[in-house]
């Protein structure tokens, strides 16, 4: 669990206690409420009575007082920490989670890996069991992000977005393997990937897009 899902968790937690604070204090001035009402409203002719109930009274009140001071805080309360936990629900909605971020992220160099090694694949311009390899390795990559789901914290529109993106990454990379001893001098083949790899990066920049991540920060790593 992240620092931001923990400190949601307990935003939440604190809403839902100060919440039942609010019945619990509304509960105890509504029987203060009821055995002051219960207390004679005249004066008796016994004064030590009159003192007892004036004793009550002013006890009463005092705790009347009290428990209303408790519930405005924890209305005050209340809201906060339900506006702290509503902020913290929208702002993971509409960003990515650190997993999904270092899915991306990583997504993002295996398509440029990718397709650069196609390139030279096409243009035989390396040697072609290290090209082999190196494809090998890339399409396997790719592929294993058939098991990668968008996090649930994120947004429906979100998580479509990303696995979209993820599943054209993984089919990328199954295709891919099926094929990497043929990609050496076969320009055929190496142009119909490099449109598959156009069109998955058509949903990378959807998610790019929708949670404005910074390409250009991409490249100046890179």
């Amino acid at each position: 669990m992240s620092i931001l899902e923990s400190i949601f968790v307990a935003s939440l937690a604190a809403a839902i206690i100060t919440f039942l604070g609010i019945f619990l204090f509304g509960f105890l001035y509504f029987i203060q409420q009821k055995e002051l009402g219960k207390l004679p409203k005249k004066k008796l002719k016994n004064k030590k009575k009159n003192k007892k109930i004036a004793k009550q009274k002013k006890e009463l009140q005092r705790k009347k007082k009290k428990s209303l001071v408790w519930i405005m805080w924890l209305i005050i309360l209340t809201v906060s920490f339900s506006g702290s936990s509503t902020y913290i629900s929208y702002y993971q909605a509409m960003n990515l989670t650190t997993e999904d971020s270092d899915s991306v992220v990583r997504g993002y160099y295996l398509l440029r890996d990718f397709e650069e090694q196609l390139i030279l694949a096409r243009d035989q311009a390396d040697d072609e069991e290290k090209l082999q390899q190196n494809i090998r390795y890339l399409a396997t990559a790719m592929a294993s992000y058939g098991t990668k789901k968008a996090s649930t914290l994120n947004s429906q529109e979100g998580q479509l977005i990303l696995n979209r993106y993820y599943n054209a990454t993984k089919q990328l990379g199954m295709n891919a393997s099926t094929q990497t001893k043929n990609f050496y001098g076969n320009p055929d083949l190496v142009e119909e990937f490099l449109r598959d790899i156009i069109k998955a990066q058509e949903h990378e920049r959807a998610a790019f897009d929708y949670y404005k991540v910074n390409e250009a920060a991409f490249s100046e790593a890179k």
